[in-house]
């Protein structure tokens, strides 16, 4: 496991940026107050408000999928690709806090094993 982590840990560390960054940006997208679409795309203005509206969260998941682009560069993708899954994990950390969402008891279960498989996964690299 230590041999994996110290081949693959700039790319490791990327990755978990990357998925924090795909998080973030999807969270801004659930924060853009798009109202009524139906009216809002009948006109240039109504669609530039909401291009507008959904471009911090469009321009956050570019950076992080660059990020990850980069990442891959680091390490073995067999390793590196299942850390993606960390982004489920930070969005529903950011969802929590900021959204008052609930995170359940299964919910935790959910993160534990996301997590376990991420170290599994990330350790078994030869």
């Amino acid at each position: 496991m230590l041999e994996s982590l110290k081949r693959n840990w700039k790319g490791m560390v990327l990755m978990l940026i990357s998925a924090l960054t795909l998080a973030i940006g999807s969270f801004l997208w659930k924060m853009a107050d798009l109202g009524d679409l139906a009216t809002a795309v009948t006109s240039i203005q109504g669609i530039f408000g909401i291009f507008i509206k959904i471009l911090p969260g469009f321009i956050v998941y570019v950076i992080g999928a660059a990020v990850m682009t980069v990442a891959l560069g680091y390490g073995e993708l067999s390793v590196l690709q299942p850390m993606n899954c960390m982004s489920y994990v930070f969005a529903l950390i950011i969802s929590s806090i900021f959204l008052t969402e609930p995170i359940t008891p299964l919910s935790l279960v959910g993160i534990v094993v996301i997590i376990a498989d991420v170290i599994t996964i990330g350790g078994a690299s030869k």
